[in-house]
């Protein structure tokens, strides 16, 4: 499976739980609205003695205020639905076929000795029984990730990050408008 089917599953995935919770959120917002107005028409009553500028200026502020809440719970919930679909697309790298994952691995060893020459490779623990390094790629040890690989050139001055949490943050960083847009837009 490649990684655009796994973003595209897990875009489709991220939208209907983006739509469960922007149902949650317009149902707050409606509740927050429906007690702001009946707080409103009560401050009315309350105070018709009173000139009708202040009245009018209350049941502005009032539903202002209702307005900024609910499009804070709405940003809170979208912030949750991203920030809940990224660690999803990381638990799906995670759970990448040994067989497959192999495979980039070695694509990656390869890329690694072209750009850098002698390095050395670091994974996790579990996946460095899936190495298969072309000479001159030696294991320098383990790093605590995921999945994915960080080589480094033997004068230690360059380094290839592949781990999975940076691979994924790039790619969120550089499309996060698109994103945000297929979920919310």
């Amino acid at each position: 499976m490649s990684l655009d089917k796994v973003v595209e599953d897990i875009l489709h995935r991220g939208e209907e739980r983006k739509r469960e919770i922007l149902k949650l959120g317009e149902k707050e917002r409606d509740e927050t609205i429906f007690q702001a107005e009946k707080k409103a028409e009560e401050d009315h009553k309350k105070g018709l003695t009173k000139a009708d500028a202040l009245t009018t200026q209350m049941e502005q502020q009032e539903m202002s205020s209702a307005e900024l809440e609910s499009k804070k719970a709405l940003l809170a919930a979208q912030r949750q639905v991203m920030e809940e679909l990224k660690e999803h697309v990381l638990a799906e790298l995670e759970a990448y076929p040994k067989d497959k994952r192999k495979k980039l691995y070695t694509r990656l060893a390869a890329r690694a000795k072209k750009e850098l020459g002698e390095c050395y490779v670091y994974s996790n623990k579990d996946d460095k029984t899936l190495l298969s390094l072309p000479s001159g790629v030696s294991v320098g040890g383990q790093i605590d990730c995921r999945g994915g690989l960080v080589f480094e050139s033997k004068d230690r001055s360059v380094r290839l990050d592949f781990r999975f949490e940076s691979m994924v943050d790039e790619v969120w960083n550089k499309n996060m408008q698109e994103i945000f847009a297929k979920l919310f837009g």
